[in-house]
């Protein structure tokens, strides 16, 4: 797991891309290459995976939080963009998640995000998942 400094570094840039993100979404939609298959992962509508996860946290958060690694999405994410640009996505979408679900401001989605209870059943949740791959 990073380091703590390194969590609030990815942490605090994931804050600011998600902040622009929203600022972008906002803006006149921009015309991409109808050549390009990748998708355009700022303009993604998250509302089905966030009722699957809001739907899997009536479980537990460790549910929660594999309900949202086991996401396509964020396999797509992390082909296409790299595993820097996926670590910002994944942030940022577990920001705008809390926010959406419990109407929380950002600062305290943050502090959820770097709670040890979360980080416990994230770190649970991808330890799980990788053995259940490792099995298949």
């Amino acid at each position: 797991m990073a380091s703590a400094n390194k969590q609030q570094k990815r942490a605090t840039r994931a804050k600011a891309k998600a902040k622009q993100n929203r600022s972008q979404r906002a803006a006149a939609p921009v015309e991409l290459d109808p050549n390009d298959d990748r998708i355009d992962f700022e303009s993604v509508d998250l509302t089905e995976l966030f009722k699957e996860m809001l739907d899997a946290a009536k479980i537990s958060q460790q549910a929660m939080c594999t309900a949202f690694l086991e996401h396509p999405l964020l396999a797509l994410v992390l082909q296409q963009e790299g595993e820097e640009t996926a670590t910002d996505f994944i942030i940022g979408a577990l920001l705008e998640y809390r926010q959406w679900s419990t109407e929380a401001d950002e600062a305290s989605a943050l502090a959820w995000i770097e709670s040890p209870a979360f980080q416990a059943d994230y770190v649970a949740a991808s330890a799980a998942i990788a053995d259940q791959n490792q099995q298949n």
